[in-house]
């Protein structure tokens, strides 16, 4: 989006509101080179590892096994769907966890960070060295033709990409489990290859076990409900992040979602995606910060950012309505207020 440019919706009427301003907007084009010196300097200084913040990995394997207990313990089905909900939600920050360990956020050191997001990957079935492989292509590529994880290459027309929406709301997570460490494995070198599989067939040695040896009660409540649970919340913040995004600039072609704090702290701030990508090296207790550093530059940039997800997915379902439009970015109404001319 550039001043005062006017873009026609493609989709469908009555969406120009919700993509973009009817009558052009003051959006401009702006990009890390614009930040001042004195907000370089600031952010620089939140690369720094403060490692105490580690024991958010004890604490999240420690959420998930105490929602297990509650499940299996209680004859409330009240009390156990709670349990799978708390359960769902540390499994699917195991998997941020993981993501952290990718970027070598625990300890800066590689062989030592691998085999961390190893650790908190296995309960998910996910492979962490694969996705160490693959994922330095979504960041270098972020909403390209390249990008592994951009949703939209697979079709650019309207109509399609509504049901492709749809069908990555439900179901997205269970194919990248596939789909990261077969993408690795085939591009991967032949050491990389090697470690996927075997990793792979460590996750599966596991799993088996666990059926083989633990009560199927034990293993259908405190596990796999929890697992379907987090990977339908994986699904909601994997459009969060990048679908509905705008391609082409830093601060458009990816989302934050400055939920509660609460919430937030649980997610291990992942839901501030904007400031990771411009940022990987920053870790994620300190993701907050940046945000609140650049927020007068994403009013500029009319970048997409929500306060809540419930928001978000009001805009999302208003989208897939009305007709999603191939690389527009989603704007909150209140960004609107102040974009629209």
């Amino acid at each position: 989006m550039t001043t005062g440019q006017l873009i026609e919706n493609p989709a469908g009427v009555g969406m120009d509101d919700l993509y973009f301003c009817e009558d052009g907007n003051t959006a401009a084009n702006v990009t890390r080179r614009d930040f001042t010196e004195d907000q370089k300097r600031r952010i620089r200084e939140l690369q720094t590892l403060d490692k105490r913040w580690n024991w958010v990995i004890a604490l999240h394997f420690g959420l998930w096994l105490s929602a297990a207990w509650m499940s299996i313990a209680s004859d409330s089905i009240i009390v156990s769907v709670v349990g799978y909900v708390i359960g769902g939600l540390a499994l699917s920050t195991l998997s941020v966890l993981s993501h952290e360990a990718s970027h070598n956020l625990f300890t800066r050191n590689q062989k030592i960070d691998r085999w961390i997001g190893t650790l908190v990957s296995f309960p998910l079935l996910f492979s962490a060295y694969g996705y160490r492989v693959m994922h330095p292509l979504h960041h270098k590529y972020v909403r390209q033709a390249e990008d592994p994880d951009n949703i939209e290459n697979v079709t650019s027309n309207s109509a399609l990409l509504r049901w492709v929406y749809v069908l990555v709301f439900f179901l997205a997570v269970y194919l990248y489990l596939i789909t990261v460490p077969l993408n690795a494995i085939r591009r991967g070198t032949s050491k990389e290859k090697a470690n996927v599989i075997l990793e792979f067939l460590g996750m599966a040695a596991i799993i088996v076990g666990g059926w083989v040896f633990l009560p199927a009660q034990v293993m259908v409540e405190g596990w796999l409900l929890p697992l379907l649970v987090a990977g339908q919340i994986a699904n909601i913040r994997g459009i969060a992040e990048h679908g509905l995004t705008t391609g082409g600039n830093e601060l458009t072609d990816t989302r934050t979602v400055a939920t509660n704090p609460v919430l937030s702290f649980l997610m291990c701030n992942i839901n501030y995606h904007l400031e990771h990508h411009l940022y990987p090296g920053i870790p994620w207790y300190n993701l907050p910060k940046v945000h609140r550093i650049l927020k007068e530059n994403y009013v500029r940039a009319g970048s997409s950012i929500y306060s809540s997800y419930g928001m978000f997915l009001w805009d999302v379902g208003k989208a897939l309505v009305g007709g999603v439009v191939p690389n527009r970015r989603l704007i909150p109404s209140h960004l609107r207020e102040e974009l629209c001319l």
